[in-house]
């Protein structure tokens, strides 16, 4: 699968400090027809696997976040939940076959356990350890698929 001009961004913004959940929505901030700023902020609490709890994997939120939009504008509509619900449980599916989990502590090979809210320091041995980038990238190559199959890449 050809790595998008959308992966790239992504992982440009993992690079440049964002969190795992913000590289991939503000990617993506236009599909949803936010602003860089609001999309930063609408996923800023679901980095490190949701406030630094190790839970859901922050960019598999983004792409959770991305499904309603992917209906259309009438993606949010009560009548068209189950479609969106079908389209979240696509995306679990295609999301764990390419990394194997949406568990951010799985994915890091850490104990699933809060940790401190401040965020580790981002060092070179930081980003050499992290699979993050990795994650980023397979996610959205997932979202990009998903987008082309409904129409609104």
């Amino acid at each position: 699968m050809p790595i998008s001009e959308r992966a790239k961004q992504a992982v440009r913004n993992f690079a440049a400090g964002c969190n795992c959940a913000q590289s991939v929505l503000l990617a993506y901030a236009d599909v949803l027809g936010l602003t860089q700023e609001q999309a930063a902020m609408v996923s800023v609490g679901f980095g490190g696997g949701i406030g630094r709890l190790r839970d859901n994997c922050g960019a598999f939120s983004a792409a959770v976040m991305l499904c309603g939009v992917m209906k259309g504008e009438d993606g949010a509509k009560k009548e068209h939940r189950s479609e969106t619900y079908a389209r979240v449980q696509e995306l679990h599916r295609r999301f764990v076959a390419v990394n194997g989990s949406i568990c951010c502590a799985e994915l890091l090979g850490r104990e699933k356990a809060p940790e401190a809210p401040t965020p580790d320091a981002r060092t070179k041995e930081y980003y050499r350890r992290r699979p993050c980038a990795r994650i980023i990238r397979r996610a959205c190559g997932v979202i990009d698929e998903m987008l082309e199959e409904t129409h609104h890449a």
